[in-house]
């Protein structure tokens, strides 16, 4: 992909130096240093900058230079190249942190590059991160394109406004057995809202799919791309592909509200993560959700932006195990999937098989609940959801081992130095998924040259169905499991930013930040410089 943006820059080059318009042009220079006492970095001082971070070294220096150059030829046009290189910080050395380029065209925009995908909130957000994509990881290379923005439908459908974005990367960063190796990432979202005026209600959907790569075995993972998308079972792909859906999938179902008052902007949402067929079942099967409010004051000088949110993904469709997985007379273990029960002929030599009486009299309802009863403990089947893991992709929706989304979905090297018991499981690199949050984040400004933002996390963290029940498939907790009935903690971060009246471009920025609980006790700072010309 960089070969593919360096040759699109190349050719384009000498039609932008002659051609007439308009010209805009940054170039900003930064350094900064952390230093913290505890177990390691506070939370908030890594997280959600684009992996630059490393939360395990708790004395860094980072440095980088950015910028970028736009030509606008007319109204409805625009090409821009833009990127950042560093050193230091998560890397240790000198890296390329993005390179982009982009043309827009009336509505539409087309990005080539390494670029960060964060649709889902507009500028000023301080909530947790988008609990799909965000800012949390380092950008991967990406080819992006769609409508970024509202954009109302023609005629006398002008009420309606659309937008929606396709993207596609690729994931190849380290070995298949921690990280991805050659993974594809297809991406896309499409929302809708209905524009009343001071009211502009909406509703949204977000997909994300992982496909091809390598197993842990060194296995090369069959492609089958367009049912992969589409979220269609693959033959192609076989195994549990061939039955669900090819790939790997998460998904996020978003509704909400914008609310324009003589208060300010607001934005009002709830949204729900789903991983298969049963989480797409809202209020019924999947009962975790995101809640919350984004405001922006109209009348207050030093609050700009607060944001609020209630965060639950400790349920995932319950924890019955996702398919059932009986002994039968003869010896042999078989998984009975849900659809299998719709044939009276595979019910009837299912019971038969399990030594049941009269096993041709059940009906599929009377299999499901003696499957349940007698192998699930009471529960429905189908639990289990694993949000962000995946059993192919131990990595799952991380990369360089960060969440791409929210957070507080924790690896298995962020409480490393708890040396917890977490399973036998190692099909996972995220060992915390599920979660309860409530958060609180704003900025804003006092006076002229000082801007000031704080951030305020209250969790529980209750781990992973995937290490609490190794393999997934079966009633025996691992014994003394760390995150059983749930670990209280809280991250916190104050900061300030302060423009020199001496120097133009010159900014001072302090941050502090606290973290305490029983993942991680510290306490650090950060405090650095950028210069903008």
């Amino acid at each position: 992909m960089r070969k593919l943006l360096f040759f699109v820059v190349l050719g384009l080059l000498p039609q932008i130096v002659l051609a007439q318009g308009s010209w805009s042009h940054h170039l900003r220079v930064d350094a900064a240093a952390v230093g913290a006492v505890g177990d390691q970095l506070p939370f908030w001082l890594h997280s959600g900058r684009e992996g630059r971070w490393d939360f395990a070294e708790e004395q860094q220096l980072l440095a980088g230079v950015g910028g970028g150059l736009q030509w606008t030829p007319g109204e409805h046009w625009r090409l821009a190249v833009a990127g950042e290189g560093r050193y230091g910080g998560a890397e240790g050395g000198a890296y390329l942190h993005a390179l982009s380029f982009q043309a827009d065209a009336y509505f539409l925009s087309l990005r080539v590059g390494r670029h960060v995908f964060d649709p889902i909130f507009e500028a000023g957000y301080k909530g947790h991160g988008a609990y799909l994509y965000g800012n949390n990881a380092r950008p991967a290379d990406r080819l992006t394109v769609g409508l970024p923005a509202y954009t109302a439908l023609p005629g006398f459908l002008s009420r309606w406004e659309v937008k929606g974005e396709l993207s596609h990367a690729l994931l190849d960063d380290g070995p298949a057995d921690k990280y991805h190796r050659e993974v594809l990432l297809h991406e896309k979202y499409a929302y809708l809202r209905y524009n009343g005026g001071t009211w502009k209600p909406f509703v949204g959907l977000n997909h994300s799919v992982l496909m091809g790569g390598y197993r842990t075995n060194g296995e090369k993972i069959p492609l089958d791309y367009w049912r992969s998308i589409l979220g269609r079972s693959s033959e192609k792909i076989g195994g549990g592909d061939a039955t669900n859906a090819g790939g790997a999938h998460m998904g996020l179902f978003d509704f909400g509200l914008y609310l324009h008052s003589t208060s300010g902007t607001y934005r009002f949402y709830y949204q729900a993560p789903f991983a298969d067929g049963s989480g797409m079942r809202l209020g019924v099967r999947n009962r975790d959700q995101i809640l919350g409010v984004h405001w922006q004051p109209a009348r207050l000088t030093w609050l700009d932006n607060l944001s609020v949110e209630w965060i639950n993904t400790a349920y995932q469709s319950g924890n019955g195990m996702p398919d059932a997985r009986v002994t039968l007379n003869n010896g042999e273990t078989i998984s009975v999937i849900a659809f299998q029960l719709d044939d009276p002929a595979y019910r009837e030599n299912l019971m038969r098989g399990l030594g049941v009486p009269n096993p041709e009299s059940y009906s599929k309802k009377e299999v499901g609940q003696y499957l349940e009863d007698n192998y699930n403990h009471g529960n429905r089947f189908g639990g289990r959801d694993g949000y962000m893991s995946n059993g192919v992709y131990p990595a799952g929706w991380t990369h360089y081992g960060r969440a791409m989304g929210s957070p507080l979905n924790l690896s298995r090297d962020q409480v490393a130095h708890l040396n917890p018991e977490l399973g036998t499981s190692n099909s996972t690199l995220l060992v915390n998924d599920r979660f309860k949050a409530l958060h609180l984040g704003a900025d804003g400004r006092l006076g002229t040259r000082w801007y000031w933002e704080g951030m305020l996390t209250a969790a529980r963290h209750y781990g992973s169905y995937f290490q609490q029940y190794p393999e997934r498939y079966t009633w025996d907790e691992t014994p003394g499991y760390y995150f059983k009935g749930g670990r209280s903690q809280f991250y916190s971060r104050l900061g300030a930013r302060c423009r020199s009246s001496r120097i133009q471009g010159l900014v001072w920025k302090l941050e502090v930040a606290v973290d305490a609980g029983a993942l991680s006790r510290s306490a650090g700072c950060l405090g650095g410089l950028s210069f903008s010309f």
